[in-house]
């Protein structure tokens, strides 16, 4: 308790609180308890000098307290920690658990509007009668009545939730959605267009100056000009400190203060702007909501009133305490970005524009180049046996719930929907529920909400691959619950994975408090709630094994494939097309590697990562003969190099085998690819397509123009394994018509394909689709 004394007579001898404050909360038993209850009854101001006083000191305490030193103290606040030494709960999952909960209060909703028939459509219409509803219309259906007030409910709930971490939102009945500007629309319709169009939208009764009087004239255009400089510029004007309109400096100030001051006449009128100017659907505007507060009430929660002050002070308390013990504070670039990553800094920059565009091109090419990305999500079975195995739970029995889930998903409607509904109300809510703007894989980021957007979220569904991932997230998760369920009536101290419950930092009350809540009942069988865990660690701990099992992305990859770079600039941008595909082969590095590493003894180790190794390498060389088969090759013999293309294409080589030991132009890719990534790729075959062309007709040389259009046009459609040998031969018959020598080139990637992996072809390139039928047929 040394640092929690030192942190409340700081703020004493600061006059931040009072004496006979300090002392009452150091001489009681339970100083936080003492804290909760000063904090109710003070100002807003003192009480968040109160708040942050006491988080200061838990977390000065915590990182001095960690076995692993003061910087894994200090990046495991953030994110999980990878040495599993923690104590403590981090912003990355409990923004997560919080997320989760959230949604889970409006499940019917997600249900209702989630996108379907691939990502393709949407109950547009119910919908549309859902925010009517929510802006005060009854609407004939009951059921949108109730979603209707049921997403006013979860508004009020996460606004309480914030206020009760230490926040400070007043309530405003008159809040019915956020507004998702697309800044690219609206700096196209001019700021005289935008203005004009959303004047008339407005009820302007309830929009009010700093006085509280509502706005009218020259002080209205002058608010709405205002607001447009802040979406067109993304806030920078903001940053620049640039002139307010008169009567408005604290309202328009304030962070996203765009998307609290406009209120709109009525439901039709929010549903127009929304149609003309909007970012996303309604949907995808509702969850980024709940993801953006659940983010924010994490924030606060563990990094008190001011994160970034927060982190600031401790990251130069534990430089200083470092120093003093003669010894070098290292990683600090490496913690401030995963600070950016759970702090949404990463979101941010001025190039919106630019940034959008370039996330479209990416959408583009995860359309074009993930259509054999479900064979290689193969190895998800090794790392979800690996962590059933490491948390106790059975692996076979794990294995074919997750088997029957996306079995109910791809041919039973009702029995998928009988899972998703469970699933949701039990808070394990998987990305595609949660609205296309945030649907992410373990391969890619898929970020946005146009038409590149909807292609990428079409090929990863069509091919099977979200499917396959969501399932075994959801049979993980569920197995884990139905574990803890089955272990209720034993002991902390009885229980057969103890060991897992206490490298999560749950304690035996935290036990005893869950085991005291009703279990939910699912087919005959019973399952812990976890929407019930008070302690949020159960959850937590769930979600996070669940991310071991089929790996994705958390704040410690996205520091990495991210750099700490905001977005809409240069550099973050740079670093995104470099990293683009990338994720999948990090994630599964760093969380294996450390895992591996966080074994007690090196016999463990062995254990662990030999398990890893064997198991991805099994499932890599599947991967690789379906690849093959699906190609129209035959499969491929079984030696040495077979071994090791397994052992690659598994993930357990990560990604320095990949780029390193890999012969990239044996298939068609050269090291500058693999290094720059697509995008990069993309670009320089334009420029030889085009320029390149122009030189060598310039030089005398001869061009082949057209063969190289169509090689082109084909990398870049959308290519689902379903439909590849028909693209192919497609694509074959026109470039043999634009292209003499196409033939030739055919026959010795045949020919080479025989001699290196003695492989042959069922499915002969250059040959149309009924040539090959009737050649299978003889």
């Amino acid at each position: 308790m040394a640092s929690f004394d030192y942190c409340i007579n700081l703020a004493v001898k600061e006059n931040r609180i009072s004496k006979k404050m300090g002392d009452k909360i150091l001489d009681s038993e339970n100083p936080v308890d003492v804290i909760k209850n000063i904090a109710g009854e003070l100002s807003q101001q003192k009480r968040e000098k109160v708040i942050d006083a006491i988080r200061l000191s838990q977390n000065i305490e915590y990182i001095n307290q960690h076995p692993k030193g003061l910087g894994a103290g200090l990046v495991s606040l953030l994110s999980k920690d990878v040495t599993e030494k923690a104590k403590s709960f981090n912003v990355d999952y409990l923004q997560k658990v919080y997320t989760q909960r959230f949604a889970a209060m409006w499940s019917d909703g997600l249900e209702r509007f989630r996108t379907k028939t691939f990502g393709l459509t949407q109950d547009s219409d119910g919908i549309a009668e859902f925010v009517r509803a929510a802006h005060g219309k009854q609407s004939s259906d009951a059921t949108i009545n109730g979603l209707a007030k049921a997403w006013l409910d979860v508004s009020e709930a996460m606004r309480v939730k914030f206020n009760e971490v230490g926040g400070n939102i007043s309530k405003n009945e008159d809040w019915v959605f956020p507004q998702a500007h697309d800044g690219r629309l609206i700096e196209k319709a001019t700021e005289d267009g935008w203005v004009s169009y959303i004047k008339p939208l407005l009820d302007t009764t309830k929009m009010l100056d700093d006085l509280g009087k509502p706005l009218q004239g020259d002080d209205l255009d002058g608010a709405l000009r205002y607001v447009y400089q802040t979406i067109v510029t993304g806030g920078v004007n903001k940053a620049q400190g640039l002139p307010t309109p008169k009567r408005l400096a604290t309202k328009l100030t304030r962070k996203d203060s765009e998307k609290r001051f406009l209120y709109f006449k009525d439901g039709d009128a929010w549903l127009e702007y929304q149609n003309k100017f909007g970012k996303g659907d309604v949907l995808s505007t509702i969850t980024d909501y709940i993801q953006t507060k659940s983010s924010d009430i994490a924030l606060v929660e563990i990094l008190g009133t001011n994160p970034k002050n927060m982190y600031e002070s401790l990251k130069n308390y534990a430089i200083a305490q470092s120093a003093r013990q003669g010894k070098k504070f290292k990683n600090i670039g490496y913690y401030n970005s995963v600070y950016k990553v759970v702090s949404g800094e990463i979101n941010g920059g001025h190039m919106t524009t630019t940034a959008d565009a370039l996330q479209a091109h990416r959408n583009v090419e995860v359309a074009a180049n993930l259509g054999w990305a479900f064979f290689a999500s193969f190895t998800d079975v090794a790392t979800s046996a690996l962590a059933s195995h490491y948390n106790k739970m059975p692996i076979v029995k794990t294995f074919f719930r997750q088997l029957d889930i996306y079995a109910s998903q791809v041919v039973n409607g009702k029995k998928g929907k009988e899972y998703r509904d469970f699933l949701t109300r039990s808070g394990v809510i998987i990305d595609t529920m949660m609205g296309r703007a945030h649907n992410t894989n373990r391969f890619t980021d898929t970020y946005g909400t146009g038409y590149t957007a909807k292609a990428a979220d079409f090929v990863l569904r069509f091919t099977g691959l979200t499917n396959l991932s969501q399932s075994m997230q959801k049979g993980f998760a569920m197995e884990f619950a139905g574990m803890l369920s089955d272990s209720f009536k034993k002991g902390f101290d009885e229980l057969d994975f103890k060991e897992v419950l206490v490298r999560n930092g749950i304690t035996k009350e935290d036990w005893d408090s869950l085991r005291a809540t009703k279990t939910i009942k699912f087919r005959n069988a019973t399952f812990a709630d976890l929407t019930a865990d008070k302690s949020m660690k159960f959850h937590a701990m769930v979600l996070k094994e669940m991310e071991y099992a089929t790996p994705m992305l958390d704040a410690r990859t996205q520091a990495i494939t991210t750099g700490g770079l905001q977005r809409a600039t240069v550099g973050g941008q740079a670093v995104r097309s470099v990293m683009q595909i990338k994720s999948f082969p990090i994630t599964v590095a760093m969380n294996q590697y450390n895992r591996t590493m966080a074994q007690a003894s090196a016999k463990g180790k062995v254990a662990y990562g030999g398990a890893f190794v064997l198991g991805s390498t099994l499932m890599g060389g599947l991967s690789l003969q379906v690849t093959d088969m699906g190609k129209g090759r035959t499969p491929r013999e079984v030696d040495g190099r077979f071994l090791f293309d397994a052992f690659v294409k598994g993930g357990s080589g990560s990604l320095v085998t990949d780029m390193l030991l890999v012969n990239h132009t044996q298939y068609g890719a050269s090291m500058r690819e693999a290094l720059l990534g697509l995008q990069a790729a993309r670009a320089e075959k334009l420029v030889s397509l085009t320029a390149g062309n122009v030189w060598q007709a310039i030089s005398g040389n001869e061009t082949n123009i057209l063969g190289e259009s169509v090689k082109f046009v084909e990398d870049l459609v959308p290519a689902p394994w379903q439909t590849q040998l028909i693209q192919d031969s497609i694509f074959d018959a026109l470039r043999t018509e634009v292209d003499p020598q196409y033939q030739k080139q055919l026959r010795s990637i045949s020919r080479r394909r025989k001699k290196e992996y003695g492989q042959d072809q069922w499915w002969e390139r250059g040959q149309s689709p009924l040539q090959n039928i009737e050649q299978l047929s003889e």
